[in-house]
């Protein structure tokens, strides 16, 4: 049995478990910590970097968004939740200790989560977990839901702006202001979701009569199983329970 050290699908899949892990266990510092760290991995490492142009710019605006979303959420909490020592007072508005420290442990988790997720698909291809899932037995249909849902999302963005298109042709007043965008919002969402349901439909369809839904054979499953060992997969697993057993420790006895 062959041991090697390379960030491949499962060192990637442990790695997003440690991630959530960390999440969940740890103080918010060390989430902040994290999340610089993965935005750096991004940059570093060539399995974390994002295939096309498109995911690369999708994080980027994530960066953006997230660091927006966290000082709304921090100044939030700190501002509603009125416990512990006033910290600051800006125009009347007290903000207060236990408020700030709150919003800044939801405020990183939920980023940690999040830019966990979108690194790995960012990074992955959608053939090469499809293929990973139905090699490790997944049953047919829960790969082919996983993989229409991917597909959707990664349309989204596309389609959105395509019935934007069509909408501001026929006249519709999709941009005339913030009123005018709700009025048209469901003039939006209603062709969205019916083209996304026929879509997904047809699609399943199409995939069903290739053969989709059937299990691989024996010898064919045989030959695609891969005995070496990652040594990177095994080392994120074994940190995944470390933390659980500290975490487990610090509430218990500490």
């Amino acid at each position: 049995m062959l041991v090697r050290a390379n960030l491949d699908l499962p060192s990637k899949l442990a790695l997003v478990v440690l991630l959530w892990v960390c999440a969940f266990a740890l103080a918010w510092a060390l989430h902040i910590g994290l999340c610089l760290l993965l935005v750096i991995a991004r940059y570093v490492l060539p399995p974390l970097r994002p295939l096309s142009k498109r995911s690369a710019s999708a994080f980027s605006k994530f960066i953006l968004y997230s660091i927006t979303a966290a000082v709304v959420v921090v100044s939030l909490n700190s501002l509603f939740i009125k416990s512990g020592d006033i910290i600051a007072s800006v125009l009347g508005f007290s903000f207060y200790e236990d408020g700030l420290l709150f919003g800044l442990r939801t405020a990183s988790r939920l980023i940690l989560l999040s830019l966990s997720i979108l690194i790995f698909f960012n990074s992955t291809p959608l053939k090469v977990l499809i293929s990973y899932l139905q090699n490790k037995g997944l049953p047919p249909y829960l790969v082919l839901m996983l993989l229409l849902t991917l597909h959707f999302i990664d349309q989204l963005p596309s389609r959105i702006h395509q019935i934007f298109l069509a909408q501001q042709a026929r006249g519709a007043p999709v941009d005339a202001g913030v009123l005018s965008r709700t009025k048209a919002l469901l003039s939006i969402l209603s062709p969205l979701v019916l083209s996304s349901i026929v879509e997904s439909i047809e699609r399943g369809t199409a995939l069903e009569l290739r053969g989709f839904l059937s299990r691989p054979s024996a010898e064919r499953a045989t030959d695609q199983v891969d005995t070496r060992v990652n040594l990177l997969t095994v080392l994120f697993y074994l940190m995944s329970l470390a933390t659980i057993v500290y975490a487990a420790y610090q509430w218990l006895y500490v």
